[in-house]
């Protein structure tokens, strides 16, 4: 008696390749579609499995199926894997009508530039090909003189805000000068500008929070909000590297006062981390009711981890 299985199956291998896939793919699903982040014991398996991720699982149970003992399960979940990732690219791309963009409105470039790990020269001239009125960078060296006039010599034609916690803006045509910084809830970095570019006046929070996928957000994000939405008088801007996708449940909060970027002006394709496949859309862009968001998009570099993100933007009256 043969017990071997079908011919050119593997039972141990497809037994394990399936279990895991199922299993963890099954946990993710669960996550994502109840509480998300929201509690400590999920937050780390919502972030780990983004709905590529929960694609590619079903893929490789589509394969331990059929490694096991050639299922006829194994095309139809590999059907709903690759249905799931097509939904998803679709979902995240964005391809609005042409809008006329004012003379009168602000450009905003926030990139993560990865620690220079490509040379700070490349990443200047990178940031040349994307002429910005303000330039808002993260991961962009440590502060030190050395590094702080080379920024300045790279970009004379703008005020520079000086390095500070791995972060620095630069403004054309406009001044800038730092209100406050510091940690909040020793997850989140954060400084705070007031700026002036080409006559218009606005507050700009630049904010880099920790990678760390176990350490919950919600305390750094509730606090990143408060000190956002406590500005009532004024344009504000928040930008950075959140390490936070938006789907994230600390985000609900922010949309009841304040408006993402790309949710109301978004073009091409949102994601932002990890190049050369972008998963996440770590990298964004808020602002409260006196700015208006005209368009949104990103820009892909080799020389660092983190797509560029584009931001246009009017001041809106009171």
């Amino acid at each position: 008696m043969n017990d071997r299985g079908p011919r050119g199956s593997r039972p141990w291998l497809g037994t394990a390749l399936s279990t895991v896939a199922g299993a963890t793919g099954l946990a993710g699903l669960a996550v994502r579609l109840s509480v998300r982040d929201a509690l400590p014991a999920t937050g780390t398996m919502f972030y780990a499995t983004p709905w590529p991720v929960l694609a590619s699982l079903l893929v490789l149970l589509a394969g331990g199926l059929r490694l096991r003992n050639r299922s006829p399960w194994t095309s139809p979940v590999a059907a709903i894997g690759l249905i799931v990732m097509v939904a998803w690219a679709i979902n995240s791309h964005s391809n609005p009508p042409p809008t006329k963009l004012s003379d009168d409105t602000l450009s905003c470039l926030t990139w993560n530039t990865d620690h220079g790990q490509a040379g700070w020269d490349r990443l200047a001239q990178t940031i040349h090909g994307e002429p910005a009125d303000i330039i808002c960078l993260v991961e962009a060296g440590p502060t030190e003189p050395e590094l702080d006039r080379f920024w300045q010599g790279r970009f004379p034609d703008h005020a520079s805000s000086g390095l500070g916690s791995g972060m620095l803006v630069l403004v054309k045509n406009g001044t800038v000068h730092q209100a406050r910084s510091g940690s909040l809830a020793n997850t989140v970095r954060f400084r705070q500008f007031d700026i002036c570019c080409r006559g218009h006046e606005l507050v700009l929070i630049l904010a880099d929070v920790t990678s760390t996928p176990w350490i919950s957000r919600q305390h750094a994000l509730a606090q990143l909000h408060k000190l956002a939405t406590t500005i009532t008088n004024k344009p504000v801007l928040v930008t950075g590297d959140f390490n936070t996708p938006t789907d994230s449940a600390w985000f609900d909060r922010w949309r009841l006062s304040l408006t993402n970027a790309w949710e109301v002006a978004g073009s091409g394709f949102r994601p932002t981390w990890p190049l050369p496949l972008p998963l996440l859309d770590l990298d964004q862009a808020w602002g409260n009711r006196r700015v208006g968001f005209v368009d949104c998009h990103t820009a892909w570099s080799s020389h660092s981890d983190h797509q560029q993100l584009i931001t246009r933007f009017a001041i809106n009256p009171r």
